[in-house]
């Protein structure tokens, strides 16, 4: 099912993975080391784009040489950070942990929440602010491994705190780590351990080591995408055209320069690999998880979107430094010994501007800001309804979903139902608006008109009782929130699509028919791991061909 339009991507189907037998069965031998790797706001269509401008060390060696799928959807509406990286490792979506966004009101605490947000673990590095995985409530695969393997070790990195935090899961006993902007340097917080590596590794890979870096391009201008477009958003501290400067650190812009350029990727494996051999990872025979978190790309991809240069010249850099992370994993621990994992937690809309303006086909796109369109609810409200009291009928708003406010409601003299109901009017009649509904009538499992059963799915998957408002809606496909050139965070397909590779410990070639989940990896490598899980929305995916048993 397609739920909105979308450019047409050619994939073909080489190999149909068979399924397990209780006759024909492969004994598998549990890996030394897990390592999952998350290139934030990949999409699904890049490995196809870009293909042609990779080598064969990076991307296409586990594309050839691994188990791939080409269809690859999220099932959820949700479709940013937090909530799609709480998914790789729980195999669960924010109805079950909780994650329902970036940011998320929460009706039980009144508090408007960040996703990682825990004021009693201060991070190390400063104390202003704190982070944990307490508001995540499901377990993850290394919360699950140290249950029984209290000796298998876990380490997650990432230049996002939330990647690291909601990848690497509840256990307090793994080195989870993540770039800080205020220290310049990666940190953790109170709720870990903290590592004893972490102060050698920053000493190690200062950030200032890329002071006065040009970041310039690779690609031959015959098979590069246009550079310097005027609906692109500009580099930190220079213009919309390459080379881009990054600067220097006493120049404000140098943390973010670095943080938007290939440099930050190359910065961050350096820290994994410097991190994976003060732990020991794949050491022993106790398996070891390790989560990594690219959020360079996502960075780039908000500023310059899906069709730009730049975007097209990160992920050549991506590559290269991926292929040399492969080497040193078959150097240090064996290609047999580990199973890489590639994915993204979210795909990303095209600049609406840009499809407009460039686009071969008229297409109807736009943007919605957000002040003039909670201004437009409430002066609508007042007008259908009136204002028994002084103060706003929204107190919460953070797509998909809306909060009401319940003094309003009571002071108004109308029914509850009849308030949503209003609402859900108002919103569907706002341009860029698909629709608005009840969540209750979502809860119970009706069919809105137009939908589906899969988008009921999505929305449902959604729904946490204490952190979704009483109305969902979605823009029209191609519209966006906010002022960011491109962005995400939709039910459609181009914010749904992410890669799926799996590669290393003896995963034969081929490619997966049909669409996968990224719920589905948590399941699948537990089953590797002989852990039981139950209560998940992903399913197991067979990554080994059956084989006879030897008599």
């Amino acid at each position: 099912m397609s739920c909105s339009p979308f450019i047409s991507v050619c994939v073909f189907l080489f190999a149909c993975i068979a399924p397990l037998t209780a006759q024909k069965q492969q004994i598998i031998k549990a890996p030394k080391a897990i390592v999952v790797i998350s290139f934030d706001q990949m999409r699904g269509d890049y490995p196809e784009r870009f293909s042609r401008l990779w080598g064969e060390k990076g991307f296409k060696k586990i594309m050839n040489n691994g188990l791939y799928s080409p269809l690859c959807y999220f099932n959820h509406v949700s479709n940013v950070t937090c909530p799609g990286h709480a998914v790789l490792l729980t195999g669960s979506y924010p109805s079950q942990t909780g994650i329902v966004s970036n940011d998320f009101f929460d009706s039980p605490s009144g508090c408007t929440c960040y996703c990682t947000e825990d004021k009693s673990s201060p991070v190390k590095s400063n104390t202003a602010i704190g982070r944990s995985p307490k508001l995540l409530s499901q377990t993850t695969l290394g919360d699950e491994l140290r249950l029984l393997s209290p000796k298998s070790k876990g380490i997650s990195l990432a230049l996002k705190d939330r990647a690291a935090i909601l990848m690497a899961g509840k256990s307090k006993s793994n080195s989870v780590c993540w770039f800080d902007w205020k220290s310049k340097s990666f940190t953790t917080s109170s709720f870990y351990q903290q590592p004893r590596w972490l102060k050698k590794v920053n000493a190690a890979f200062p950030y200032s080591a890329y002071a006065g870096k040009k970041w310039t391009t690779s690609i031959h201008d015959s098979l590069a995408y246009q550079d310097s477009i005027s609906v692109e958003g500009n580099f930190p501290g220079g213009d919309k055209q390459f080379p881009h400067d990054l600067g220097y650190p006493h120049e404000e812009h140098y943390t973010e320069a670095l943080m938007s350029s290939p440099y930050s990727i190359s910065y961050l494996f350096d820290a994994v690999k410097y991190a994976m051999q003060q732990e020991k990872i794949g050491k022993d025979s106790f398996t070891d998880i390790v989560s990594i978190g690219v959020s360079t790309t996502d960075l780039i991809g908000h500023l310059f979107g899906p069709d730009s240069r730049e975007v097209q010249e990160l992920y050549v850099h991506a590559d290269s430094i991926l292929g040399t992370f492969i080497d040193h994993l078959d150097n240090t621990i064996g290609r047999n010994n580990y199973i890489m994992v590639i994915t993204s937690d979210h795909g990303v809309a095209p600049i609406p501007e840009y499809i407009t303006t460039f686009g071969k086909v008229p297409v109807d796109a736009g943007r919605i800001q957000e002040k003039p369109f909670l201004q437009k609810v409430e002066s609508e409200m007042k007008k259908r309804i009136g204002m028994q009291k002084e103060g706003s009928w929204i107190t919460y708003f953070e797509p998909p979903s809306l909060f009401l406010n319940d003094t309003m409601v009571r002071s108004s003299g109308y029914q509850l139902s009849a308030v949503i109901d209003t609402v859900c009017s108002i919103l569907s009649s706002i341009q860029g608006i698909a629709y608005a509904v009840p969540t209750a009538m979502i809860q119970q499992g009706r069919l809105p008109a137009g939908w589906n059963k899969e988008l009921l799915t999505m929305f449902q998957n959604d729904i946490h009782p204490d952190r979704t408002g009483e109305v969902m809606f979605m823009v029209k496909p191609y519209w966006l929130f906010g002022p960011k050139p491109a962005n995400h965070g939709t039910a459609y397909e181009y914010d749904r699509y992410v890669p799926l590779m799996f590669f290393g410990g003896g995963i034969e070639p081929g490619q997966i028919m049909g669409t996968t989940d990224p719920a589905d990896i948590m399941p699948t490598l537990a089953s590797i791991l002989n852990i039981s899980i139950s209560n998940r929305h992903g399913k197991k995916l067979e990554l080994y061909k059956s084989t006879e048993l030897k008599k």
